[in-house]
């Protein structure tokens, strides 16, 4: 099973890298279903893998879910997005601070969701690939920002937060 989503999960990196260096290129709607769906599944994939070792991480889950009409995978895949899109802009005391406040937070790169989510871009083809509008980034930062600050989160990193998730 891990095999299956390793290679489910490189397989949607690889697509997610392909999709964004294909500038002026037209694709046919069959090539773009394929890789919605492909990235979908292997996002759905890695966001339940993160959410199963870490139970505590469908608290914040919970609270996106109960302010948002969207399911609890796809929370999980949206703050999942959010988090890997922060540990690879984050130093490293940031990341190690991070890393206390959310459990399972490390555990990021072993999902691939850390190799699929280099900037904004590929975050809000996250969201559209779980099928949510892009526009809930904006629901889910200040959500993910509150629980982190209520966590005792430094001003700092929120900071930091605050202008990487823009």
């Amino acid at each position: 099973m891990n095999n299956k989503l390793v290679i489910a999960v490189l397989a949607s990196a690889v697509l997610f890298g392909c999709q964004n260096t294909s500038s002026g290129t037209q694709e046919s709607s069959t090539t773009t279903n394929s890789y919605s769906s492909m990235a979908s599944s292997a996002l759905f994939a890695a966001a339940n893998a993160w959410g199963q070792q870490n139970q505590q991480s469908s608290t914040l889950a919970d609270a996106i879910q109960q302010s948002t009409n969207v399911t609890s995978e796809q929370a999980l895949g949206g703050v999942g997005s959010l988090l890997a899109l922060a540990q690879n802009n984050l130093g490293e005391s940031q990341n190690s601070e991070l890393a206390g406040l959310i459990p399972g937070y490390d555990s990021l790169q072993s999902t691939g969701l850390t190799a699929m989510i280099a900037n904004n871009e590929t975050v809000k083809s996250a969201f559209t690939a779980l099928g949510m509008d892009p526009s809930l980034i904006s629901t889910f930062v200040p959500i993910i920002l509150q629980t982190l600050q209520s966590q005792g989160a430094s001003s700092s990193l929120l900071s930091s937060l605050g202008t990487i998730w823009q």
